[in-house]
């Protein structure tokens, strides 16, 4: 890109009476690729003497999304500023008010550059037949148009289609922008995270990047344990939308998850054996003399009884070897000895009681398997994070949904659709047909 170029740029911007649209957002990937020029283009703003409108045009195509957002919500008075502050409300997902803005430019001049954030704001909101309308609407046969029809038939249950389109589409247009973003998000819904992580880091190497790959790519960096990669993804959204909600979410899951020192497992484990600790002598059926012996001692639980040694038991007055079996025998029916610390005992895992385990097999045959909280499943992060955008905190919520209606949410791909099934067949339930 030649200085002209630059000087073009900001003459589009400056003193045009009405900026080119196209122009503007065509002259953005260039300006994006030479960082001297994009420079220049930043100084400028040190330097403003144009209307604040033309500012935040210039704040938008220079990436900083929330300052143009500010300033264009009172200042875009212009068809082509109302459709930079359009943009804007849909990259901060705003979706409801850029689909406002949007489909009013859309109706009267069925653009390209209007078509796609108009469809990618409709799909945000579930509304995928009025995406297919706009899709199916703009009648430039361009490649980005032709991948959002190829998302569609993925998002309406044709995955296996879709992947052989997306593919095909993908190789005849590498350096298409949307092209890349689509065949991302098919390969990940397909389960094919590998290369869907390949493709949204592509894409992810060439700024502007979209708000939807950083976080996409940050939720394939989390499913691989890259923790530092995913909260730099986060961040950099954070960056330039401080607010972002699903960014804020996902940063802080990420931090949780890397500053673990525990698993759920061994808590869930170690809860229970402290339950197991914390049980009063008096409920076993010991002789009276030992029950004397232990109250005199002040041992009232599992968990004071297991510090003892047995020479510290034996030396204690009328407490002899008959009364010494009995107390170990309680304990080793706990898994317990003493002697023993109480990190020994949170440790230690000894097979179920089996009247325990009966009872409690016995408990969940009663409980109504459609009230159970969803949390119950166990999901992984990424279809755990799905449930609670969609609102379901039921099992009986769960399988109001049908595949392809999982399968339309943001992240929700292939791999999680399984996870859910497997699940579910393992309650022997199933999704909605």
């Amino acid at each position: 890109m030649s200085t002209a170029i630059a000087a073009d740029f900001l003459t589009e911007i400056t003193d045009t009476k009405s900026p080119d649209v196209k122009l503007l957002l065509e002259m953005r990937e260039r300006l994006y690729a030479d960082p001297v020029l994009k420079r220049q283009a930043e100084n400028a703003l040190e330097h403003w003497n144009a209307s604040r409108e033309r500012h935040g045009v210039l704040l938008f195509l220079l990436g900083r999304v929330s300052r143009a957002l500010a300033i264009l919500e009172s200042e875009a008075g212009t068809a082509w500023g109302k459709h930079f502050l359009a943009r804007a409300y849909v990259d901060s997902g705003f979706y409801t008010k850029g689909e406002e803005l949007l489909a009013a430019e859309f109706k009267d001049s069925k653009a390209v550059h209007t078509a796609l954030p108009l469809f990618r704001a409709l799909v945000a909101q579930g509304r995928l037949a009025d995406a297919e309308k706009i899709a199916k609407s703009v009648k430039e046969d361009h490649p980005a148009i032709r991948a959002c029809r190829v998302e569609l038939q993925y998002r309406n249950g044709d995955i296996e289609g879709a992947v052989q389109e997306i593919v095909a589409l993908h190789e005849a247009n590498p350096e298409d922008r949307v092209v890349g973003f689509v065949l991302a998000l098919i390969a990940q819904a397909a389960g094919d995270d590998d290369a869907a992580r390949r493709a949204y880091e592509r894409i992810s190497q060439n700024p502007p990047v979209s708000v939807d790959v950083l976080i996409n790519l940050g939720t394939l960096y989390e499913d691989e344990g890259l923790w530092d990669l995913a909260l730099k993804c986060y961040e950099t959204v954070l960056r330039d939308f401080p607010t972002h909600p699903r960014a804020r979410l996902f940063k802080r899951d990420a931090e949780a998850s890397k500053n673990m020192l525990y698993d759920e497992d061994r808590e869930r484990k170690e809860d229970k054996r402290l339950q197991i600790l914390r049980t009063p002598v008096t409920d076993f059926e010991l002789s009276v003399r030992s029950r004397n012996c232990l109250q005199k001692m002040k041992i009232d639980t599992l968990g004071d009884l297991i510090l003892k040694t047995e020479s510290e038991l034996l030396s204690y007055k009328n407490f002899g070897e008959t009364s010494l079996q009995e107390i170990k025998s309680i304990l080793a029916s706990k898994g317990l000895r003493l002697g023993m610390r109480t990190e020994e005992a949170l440790a230690y895992a000894p097979p179920e009681d089996a009247a325990a385990a009966a009872a409690a097999a016995a408990a969940a045959a009663a409980d109504d398997k459609l009230t159970r909280g969803i949390e119950t499943l166990e999901l992984s992060v990424r279809s755990r994070r799905c449930m609670e955008r969609l609102g379901i905190k039921t099992i009986g919520e769960l399988l109001e949904q049908s595949e392809p209606e999982l399968l339309a949410a943001p992240n929700f791909g292939q791999t999680s659709l399984n996870e859910v099934r497997q699940k579910l067949a393992e309650m022997g339930l199933a999704l909605k047909s």
